[in-house]
This record gives C-alpha cells, structure tokens and sequence, in this order.
C-alpha cells in the first residue's frame, strides 16, 4: 500500500510538470507568433520661437540672482511601431524639456500640448505632435548662470548661434498580442540643437525674440 501511495505521488508530479512545460512551450510559441519589437522614435522637425532670456540684475559673466526664459518650441516627433504582428496602443505620454547647457537646466513641462490616448497599427509611423510654451507671464525662472550662458550661446559668434535642447517623453504603452495585453514604459530621449537668429519687429525696431527652424530626421534613443 505504501508503494502504492508512491507511485500515486509519482504519477501527480510528473502530470504537473508535463502541464507546466506545456504551458510553457504555448507562451514561446505564442511570443514568436507575434514577436513584438521596440518602438523607434526620431525628431521630424522643430521650430523655436519668440525665446527671449531676461538676466535679472546680472551681467554677462554669470552673475546675477536669476533670469527668466520666454519660449515656444513645437516639435513633431516620429514613433515606428516595427512589430509585424503587434499594435501599439499610448495610454499616456509625458514630456519634459531640459536645456542642454552645463547645468542641465529643465524648462519644464507644465504647459506642453500632447496628444490623447491613440492606437498605432502594426509597422506604421504616427507623427506627434509636441507644443511646448512659456510666454507672457508663464516664463520659467532660471540661474543667472544658466540664463547668462545661454544667452551668449544664442547670440553666439557673430549673431549667429544655436540652442541645445533634450526633450524626455515618459510613456506608457500596450502591446496587443492577440486578446493579450502586454504593458511597457518606454522612455525616449531626442537631443535637438536648433540654429537660432534674432527677429526684429518693425523695420529695425526693437527685437522680437529668437527664432529657429530644425529639420532634424535624427534617432532618438528609447529604452525601456
């Protein structure tokens, strides 16, 4: 009898494992059907308008207590979904803009335009479209450092210079492989310098702010 109960035990551990290893051998069957791939991001374009930077009680070497940046940066962004087999559905996308100057200054993200919850078919581009702006008196309070560096990096050699920015978008997205949701948060980072020039109002008034167009086609990175 004792042999008997044994041999029961035996008999329940192996349909056990044989069911586990079948339930694994459907996952990577399953997983190979659809075989989804990272999201791919680049920057179509950017276009830079009305930057304005107000050093506070400062000079140009730096020093001052602080200075305001006024800006509006709309940037479209291309994500790829290569998966053959898998949509893309974006629950949520969270950008930030950093200045790409020393410090790494952040810009902010409280007055970006996103766009809503959307479904990106199977190997297929959408554009996003991102509008980051800070005008009137929405403008983003930054280090006399910060704001004197910039400053001459807009002005730069001759009048004619650039402007370093990183744009991070947080998101949150779905894989659907089939009626099974597979949920990720990628992150994507685009570095983007935009050559700047100032704009001037009125035949030769006062200025007008900094403006700059981009046409990048430049990768992004995306980790997850």
């Amino acid at each position: 009898m004792a042999m008997a109960r044994a041999g029961g035990g035996g008999t329940c551990c192996s349909c056990l494992c044989a069911f586990l290893v079948c339930i694994g051998v459907a996952v990577l069957i399953y997983w190979a059907t659809y075989q989804p791939h990272r999201i791919r991001a680049g920057v179509e374009s950017a276009e830079l308008s009305n930057l304005t930077v107000v050093v506070r009680n400062g000079t140009a070497d730096g020093g001052g207590s602080g200075g305001v940046v006024y800006y509006r940066l709309a940037v479209n962004v291309t994500m790829y979904n290569p998966s053959g087999r898998a949509g893309v559905h974006y629950d949520a996308i969270r950008p930030r803009l950093l200045l790409l100057l020393a410090g790494g200054a952040s810009l902010g993200a409280a007055n970006a335009t996103v766009p809503g919850v959307f479904h990106q078919p199977r190997m297929s581009p959408t554009v996003v479209e991102l509008d980051f702006g800070r005008r009137g008196g929405g403008g983003v309070a930054v280090a006399g450092d910060v704001a004197a560096e910039l400053d001459k990096e807009i002005k730069g050699s001759g009048g004619g210079g650039e402007v370093g920015f990183e744009m991070v978008i947080d998101a949150r997205v779905r894989y659907k492989l089939g009626f099974i949701p597979i949920r990720a948060r990628p992150k994507v980072r685009c570095p983007v310098r935009i050559p700047v020039k100032a704009e001037r109002r009125g035949g030769g008034g006062g200025g007008g702010g900094v403006t700059g167009f981009l046409r990048s086609g430049d990768r992004c990175t995306v980790k997850y």
